[in-house]
């Protein structure tokens, strides 16, 4: 008797931690696997698995709806989709395959500009800090100047008159079909406007970044006296980077340096073109322009 009410417990407390566990888990996917391999039905139930953010289970199932789509009608909402769950789930490197690879092969697809965008966007996130090495820096650079030129817009004022008179125009004329392909290329510049500001604004960041790179490279050879490669380094942001904090302070280092290797007419000339460049800065190489003019006095 008394082993059969120990096996009585044993089995309702089994049966009880079955339903917990059962219950847990249906709450951890709400989404169910079609029941045919058709492609349509397979990607609904990627879509919905991306809506619940199961990117692993996504990823696997658009990873192999990617070749069974393979020039078809769903060919590049599979790969946006597949890059776009690579993306969320901060598998860049793998996001900007596949956003290339959409924008090589379907590259009227209506995805491309988010696409591109987005592949910028991938680049940046693998940026690293200025003194590692900046290769994804400059092609999110490059990524980003491209979305600029690929989808440029016109003056945000002009585009707030331009839907207000288009939207009032195709209101009164809707059989017009001018005043509606103009009202959505007007939507669809200013929908992109965010985008834009955001384009300008990491370019200038990333430019920022890759200025300080060269700079520090700059200084560090300074400070171990290998002057040759200092300038040089110093060289390259005077020239590729005058929109940086980072050029002043490349002439001045510039100049220091050319004093220190006693390049005096180097120096004085570089000098020169810094109060050129910056004659309101003049008193910050005073010192420098004193020690060159002495230098010339006792030659």
């Amino acid at each position: 008797m008394q082993v059969s009410r120990f096996l009585i417990k044993r089995m309702a407390l089994f049966a009880g931690v079955c339903l917990i566990t059962g219950a847990l888990f249906s709450a951890c996917s709400s989404v169910k696997a079609p029941k045919t391999g058709d492609v349509s039905a397979r990607y609904t139930y990627a879509q919905n698995l991306l809506a619940e953010e199961e990117y692993d289970k996504a990823i696997i199932e658009l990873e192999s709806l990617m070749f069974d789509t393979r020039a078809t009608s769903l060919e590049d909402d599979v790969l946006f989709s597949l890059a776009e769950a690579y993306y969320d789930s901060k598998q860049y490197l793998l996001a900007i395959d596949i956003y290339k690879r959409l924008l090589e092969q379907t590259p009227g697809s209506p995805y491309a500009e988010e696409s591109q965008f987005k592949l910028a966007k991938s680049h940046k996130a693998l940026s690293p800090v200025f003194s590692r090495d900046q290769e994804h820096t400059r092609k999110a650079i490059r990524e980003f100047q491209l979305y600029l030129e690929l989808y440029p817009v016109r003056d945000p004022g002009q585009l707030e008159s331009d839907i207000e008179l288009y939207t009032e125009l195709a209101r009164l004329n809707p059989d017009n079909e001018l005043y509606e392909r103009s009202l959505a290329v007007a939507e669809a510049q200013y929908a992109r406007l965010d985008k834009i500001t955001e384009s300008r604004t990491s370019i200038s960041e990333l430019r920022e970044k890759l200025a300080l790179s060269e700079y520090s490279i700059a200084e560090q050879y300074r400070k171990l006296k290998k002057y040759r490669g200092s300038i040089a380094y110093y060289d390259n942001v005077i020239r590729f980077f005058p929109d940086t904090i980072y050029w002043e302070k490349a002439w001045l280092g510039k100049i220091e340096v050319l004093m220190k290797r006693e390049k005096w007419f180097e120096a004085k000339a570089t000098l020169d073109i810094y109060d050129q460049q910056f004659p309101e800065n003049m008193e910050k190489v005073e010192d420098y322009r004193n020690r060159i003019i002495r230098h010339f006095e006792n030659s």
